[in-house]
């Protein structure tokens, strides 16, 4: 599992980019389907940063604003359930915010990365909206040591709408970078398929929180104490 990276890198190779249609200033639509009953919806940047892509992703999840960013919030936050070759050590916690620092050990003949993220959930009550927005705090971090590719840069957020069916309209945005040598075009289709999997990794995170009812609201719809 931690050559997952390496096994990406080969198969974006043998594929060439996709086409786009415009959709806004900075977006351009870049792929629109649905995988059983989820639905989303892709964005590429009009105009690419190069070595620091960033993606916006629209879906659904059949649970409440509520449920679906506390999961998110658990999730970044917990230091275990990790992709292969990552580790996390939270620096700081309060009730809404915290800063996370994690390590990706990636295989031979790669540096290994790191960074420190603030993460941030905000509320607004009145219209049913969370938000969980995060931005890169490196300056949190002592002195990179060598061997180290330390990441700057990295931001993005997801927002978690009422869907007026009991369920959530979702959008993530994220940005960021994968330093080191790779090739930027190589390195831009890999936060792609990063980005993808981040959408992936929520909903199996909701559906494994379903299974186990692990929740405060008995119906997982409705919101319920934090």
């Amino acid at each position: 599992m931690r050559y997952a990276w390496l096994a990406i890198v080969f198969v974006l190779l043998a594929h060439g980019p996709g086409q786009a249609n415009e959709a806004g200033e900075r977006w351009k639509l870049a792929d629109h389907r649905t995988e059983g009953e989820a639905a989303f919806t892709l964005f590429v940047e009009a105009e690419r940063t190069v070595g620091r892509p960033a993606f916006k992703i629209e879906t659904t999840f059949d649970v409440s604003p509520f449920v679906a960013a506390t999961t998110l919030m658990a999730g970044m936050v917990s230091s275990s359930d990790l992709p292969a070759g990552q580790r996390r050590r939270i620096l700081e916690r309060s009730e809404h915010e915290a800063l996370v620092y994690t390590f990706i050990d990636l295989p031979f003949l790669l540096s290994d990365r790191e960074l420190a993220l603030r993460v941030v959930h905000s509320e607004d009550s009145e219209a049913g909206i969370h938000r969980i927005e995060w931005a890169e705090a490196n300056d949190a971090l002592p002195a990179v040591q060598k061997g180290v590719v330390r990441l700057a840069g990295a931001s993005g957020y997801w927002e978690f709408r009422p869907d007026g069916q009991g369920g959530t309209s979702a959008t993530h945005m994220t940005q960021a970078e994968i330093g080191g040598s790779i090739p930027s075009s190589i390195g831009d289709r890999l936060m792609k398929s990063q980005a993808l999997g981040t959408v992936e990794r929520l909903r199996k995170q909701i559906q494994d929180r379903r299974r186990t009812h692990v929740t405060a609201s008995p119906d997982l719809r409705q919101p319920g104490p934090e």
